[in-house]
């Protein structure tokens, strides 16, 4: 009976993916689900929140020179120096990384100064010093459990919230895009029987758990959401009593000074972002048709937890 669960799980996420039948193709505005006057006191706490600051959460892909550049001309742009500081952060591939990996050799042949901050193998206040120094950070994907053990240990949950606020880019991909929000959705747990990423769509694999972030962004985040393995976290969006957002890859969502918007790989162009918040009846929706939406939820979310 668990197995046939299952598959009709499996079966339906499928379906939302190959014809956006759950796929938020309908525009939906934030005044469905706001009062216009939440909408406009909403986005101002959005807006305060982390005026001079940018994130940039890639759910995966951008990995070729070409569709990685509206990336890293977006991060440049924002920074606005001649020079700036690049820090790699590769803590969730368990600090492992090449000299010439393509993220460093491509911020450097756009003219910044780049450095490797390796947390697990570094104190407190190496890692405090290296996220002062640096503009633009990219932490990698792998575990996002190994990250956020260590980045725990060795305060730089504390150091990206102070880089963010003094004007800094935060990026990065899977679980480097997960580790800026409240919360991460992970594989990194022991096998199960569960909805797996390929055919056929029901077997054993790394169980998920969620992780504590940074607690930049007020979101559940969930990256590789086209995958159907990735898009079961549905079924828990759903239900939370938190928002979630969900990026496919190929999708990126960038938050700037308090405003949302989404970037796609030229190679995927109509990959998404979508935005879950069961409190407000927001199930799907498609945030490339409005990503204001975002800022909103956003907001309300602040407004809440300044209030008690």
């Amino acid at each position: 009976m668990e197995k046939l669960h299952l598959f009709v799980r499996a079966f339906a996420l499928l379906l939302s993916i190959v014809t956006g039948f759950f796929g938020g193709l309908i525009p939906h505005r934030a005044d469905r689900f706001y009062t216009e006057e939440e909408i406009e006191r909403f986005t101002a706490v959005s807006e305060a929140a982390y005026p001079d600051g940018m994130i940039i959460a890639i759910g995966g892909k951008f990995d070729s020179d070409d569709t990685f550049r509206p990336i890293l001309e977006r991060s440049l742009a924002h920074v606005n120096k001649e020079h700036p500081h690049m820090l790699f952060v590769p803590t969730a591939g368990y600090d492992e990384y090449a000299e010439n990996d393509g993220i460093i050799t491509r911020f450097a042949a756009a003219g910044c100064a780049t450095d490797v901050l390796l947390v697990s193998k570094e104190t407190a206040q190496a890692a405090a010093e290296k996220f002062a120094w640096a503009d633009i950070v990219y932490a990698t994907g792998g575990s996002l459990k190994f990250l956020t053990e260590n980045w725990a240990e060795k305060g730089v949950f504390e150091a990206a919230d102070a880089a963010l606020k003094r004007g800094a880019v935060l990026m990065g991909f899977s679980s480097g895009a997960m580790c800026w929000a409240d919360k991460g959705w992970d594989d990194t747990e022991p096998e199960t029987f569960r909805i797996i990423h390929h055919g056929p769509f029901v077997g054993m694999g790394p169980g998920f758990a969620y992780y504590d972030c940074a607690g930049l962004l007020p979101f559940c985040l969930t990256p590789h959401y086209d995958s159907i393995g990735w898009r079961s976290y549905t079924y828990e969006a759903e239900k939370a009593d938190y928002p979630s957002v969900c990026i496919e890859n190929g999708a990126a969502l960038v938050y700037e000074g308090g405003r949302y918007s989404v970037l796609s790989d030229a190679k995927t162009p109509t990959r998404s972002v979508f935005l879950f918040w069961p409190a407000r009846g927001i199930k799907f929706v498609n945030l490339r048709q409005d990503a204001s939406l975002a800022a909103v939820v956003d907001g309300e979310i602040r407004s809440g937890r300044a209030n008690g």
